[in-house]
């Protein structure tokens, strides 16, 4: 009788062996495929639609930053441009007999006038929200921006949300603080946009901002202006989305949509609808903002659309005062994963619509943002056409990295950067930069934008 012990070493090899052949197998048809995101969904149903794991992270972190490295957008960025400085810089020339020495990098002038505002760099904080990210960090923002003298926006929500002038949920500045630190603290350059979404036109924001008398000195100077969205970059053709306490749910149930099935648990989505424009809706909306609103500037938000230089025409020929496209890269908490993936076109598609507007003759201005944080970005985006960019994710970390102080001391950067890169271009002032100064290491991307390719 042959012992176990015997023949257990023979029977464990060839088990191995199967399911060695079995794992591999398993390994050769799942191999390239999203295992661990079915899973995901399975284990979380609806909530894994968006970028972020446990719910409690939501709303607490920078979130829709790691999109590129999960593998989408799947796209060319600006860093497919280069800056082509010249030899030979005549305006360095002009600019030393005009000081009466040899010019630096510090005498580049970086002022720019952007949407009706001056503003002392070609750069705007975004319009952010409601969300608890974005409420934290506001007034350190709003501080900040106005010292550094560059347009503050103030986005869609934050009025029924946070309160318009009481604070309606503890520890988030009301939209009224927001809008106040920042013109209390200005050095009467840049100014504030403020978006208004659909819910909050049931409140009649705008109206209330223009008929509030501590708002008024300010509008009068010239610091007001009011932005209509029309999309974001990370979720074009969606409204917003975020996620509230439950017991928050009651007092916005009249103006918000809510899912049914979440309303018991404790933390529930709420949406924004996107609203509905054609071209002779947001033509007719132009033309009644200048009438009921006219010491304020307009301002038109897109996201990532097809459209987009239709929208710049109607918005230059009715009258308002600047376009923003927001490319998808700026991803948001609430951004569905599967609209940062598939909707909508970058950054740098967002530039060849600014082209074509310059093309046409088009002077209103027009700005760029989406994933952009660097004065690289800043002076690529100026050359390619675009009268200032647009951020926002940049801001929230540097307050979250050391308050108003870590603004400030971020925008420094941001001009630092700005003058030396100009100024390598032999030029002094970022009004200046144009196409000649970039070229693309790209073939695709030299055609799109009609610039030189880097290796011809």
């Amino acid at each position: 009788m042959v012992e176990l012990a015997e023949v257990w070493p023979a029977r464990l090899a060839v088990w191995l062996k199967g399911a060695t052949f079995l794992l591999r197998g398993f390994r050769d048809f799942f191999e390239d495929y999203p295992v661990g995101e079915i899973a995901f969904r399975a284990l979380r149903g609806r909530e894994a639609v968006y970028p972020f794991g446990l719910l409690s992270s939501y709303g607490s972190a920078v979130l829709g930053a790691n999109v590129h490295r999960r593998g989408y957008p799947r796209f060319k960025t600006l860093d497919d441009v280069v800056l082509m400085p010249p030899a030979f810089t005549p305006r360095r020339l002009k600019k030393a007999a005009e000081l009466l020495r040899e010019p630096t990098f510090m005498d580049v002038e970086t002022e720019v006038e952007v949407g009706g505002f001056k503003s002392s760099l070609p750069v705007v904080v975004g319009s952010m929200g409601s969300t608890h990210i974005a409420s934290k960090t506001a007034l350190d923002i709003a501080k900040a921006a106005a010292k550094a003298g560059v347009v503050f926006g103030i986005g869609e929500n934050v009025a029924t949300v946070r309160g318009y002038s009481k604070r309606l949920t503890r520890g988030h500045p009301s939209f009224k603080e927001r809008l106040l630190t920042y013109l209390s603290n200005t050095n009467k350059k840049g100014g504030v946009i403020i978006q208004q979404s659909v819910e909050d036109a049931y409140d009649e924001l705008w109206n209330r901002v223009y008929s509030d008398k501590d708002v008024e000195p300010y509008i009068e100077e010239g610091l007001i202006g009011f932005e209509i969205k029309i999309g974001q970059g990370a979720k074009p053709g969606l409204g917003g989305i975020i996620k509230i306490p439950r017991e928050q749910v009651e007092r916005l149930r009249a103006k918000y949509h809510f899912d049914e099935s979440e309303l018991g648990k404790k933390y529930v989505a709420r949406y924004s609808v996107p609203g509905t424009f054609t071209a002779e809706i947001l033509a007719g909306t132009i033309r009644f903002m200048k009438t009921a609103y006219p010491r304020a500037r307009i301002w038109i938000k897109l996201g990532p659309f097809r459209d987009a230089l239709d929208v710049i025409r109607i918005a230059e020929e009715e009258g308002a005062d600047a376009v923003v496209i927001d490319g998808k890269e700026g991803g948001t908490g609430m951004a569905p994963t599967i609209a940062m993936k598939d909707l909508g076109y970058p950054t740098l598609v967002a530039l060849k619509y600014i082209r074509a507007a310059r093309a046409e003759g088009r002077k209103i201005s027009l700005l760029v943002g989406g994933r952009l944080y660097d004065g690289g970005h800043v002076v690529k985006a100026l050359a390619l056409g675009a009268s200032a960019v647009y951020m926002a994710r940049p801001f929230l970390i540097a307050a979250l990295a050391k308050g108003s102080r870590g603004v400030e001391n971020y925008v420094d950067s941001l001009k630092a950067e700005v003058q030396m890169l100009t100024s390598a271009l032999g030029k002094y002032d970022a009004r200046g930069l144009g196409p000649e100064d970039v070229a693309a290491a790209d073939p695709d991307v030299a055609r799109m934008l009609g610039i030189p390719y880097l290796y011809s």
